[in-house]
């Protein structure tokens, strides 16, 4: 059975803007894009980043990619969520 991942991107001020980001047929590359989305990037130090800026937010960027591994979202101000499926 075949296995793709929807990124999906919830607006919760006003969910009218939210919006699918994406679609993925691995759930490593949908985290990544997912972390991408949400502007978190380890940058050329080691160091967590949100929008380029150092950020105390998580402990680091692995711990970061394996909680959303884990949880299958990230909340923020809004939602990062990935929907795994089977195709049949």
């Amino acid at each position: 059975m075949s296995k793709f991942f929807i990124l999906y991107y919830i607006n919760t001020d006003y969910p009218e803007y939210s919006e699918i980001l994406g679609v993925c047929n691995n759930k490593e590359k949908a985290i990544n894009e997912l972390l991408e989305f949400a502007n978190y990037r380890q940058n050329s130090n080691g160091e967590l980043t949100q929008y380029m800026v150092p950020t105390k937010e998580y402990e680091s960027f692995s711990y970061l990619k394996k909680k959303v591994s884990v949880e299958m979202e990230l909340k923020d101000y809004d939602i990062y969520r990935i929907c795994e499926c089977n195709l049949h």
